[in-house]
């Protein structure tokens, strides 16, 4: 993973921004059935005041994955939020890494931060547990597994109820019974 370190000693006093760029494969991106085809950017405002910085910006790039219903690859536009605040410390470390910690302790003189991995977890952390390509996708046909989204297949869900598995058959029974006592 390369590193990309944030030269926090060198912000003026006062409001800036800053702009990092990393290709996907820079930050080690993976995730199960997600393709990373963009580059990852980081667009962040910082504020200093003496020797406290605080950062807040927003991480965002465009990711390929497979809808949960219908497996249809689609991309989906990420834009996580991201921010943590730097102490500038005389003594402290002059590379500093930016990980779990939201306020990082660096030497005034010549401070650098490793805001990479800080990146690289708000990316995978925007990643969608649960991707449909849209919210009324229709998903597969259980018959023949046909795409809903792209048609009728045939398959209504007449034909679907009367096709009854025959281990459930003593169940719709016992239903029917009961319904027909009136209970």
């Amino acid at each position: 993973m390369i590193k990309n370190y944030f030269e926090v000693s060198a912000l003026p006093e006062g409001r800036s921004s800053s702009d990092f760029l990393w290709k996907p494969e820079n930050l080690d991106l993976k995730y199960n059935n997600v393709d990373f085809p963009t580059d990852v950017l980081l667009h962040l405002n910082n504020i200093r005041r003496g020797l406290e910085i605080t950062c807040f910006g927003t991480v965002s790039t465009i990711i390929e994955t497979k809808c949960v219903r219908c497996l249809d690859v689609f991309p989906i536009e990420l834009a996580e939020k991201i921010d943590f605040a730097v102490r500038l410390i005389a003594g402290a470390p002059i590379n500093s890494q930016l990980w779990y910690e939201d306020i990082v302790r660096v030497d005034p003189a010549s401070g650098k931060i490793d805001i990479s991995p800080r990146v690289r977890d708000a990316v995978l952390l925007g990643v969608p547990t649960h991707p449909l390509c849209k919210p009324d996708c229709k998903g597969l046909c259980p018959i023949c597994g046909a795409n809903l989204n792209h048609g009728d297949c045939g398959h209504t869900k007449e034909k679907q109820e009367k096709q009854i598995d025959p281990r459930w058959e003593k169940l719709k029974q016992l239903l029917e019974n009961k319904n027909q006592q009136g209970g």
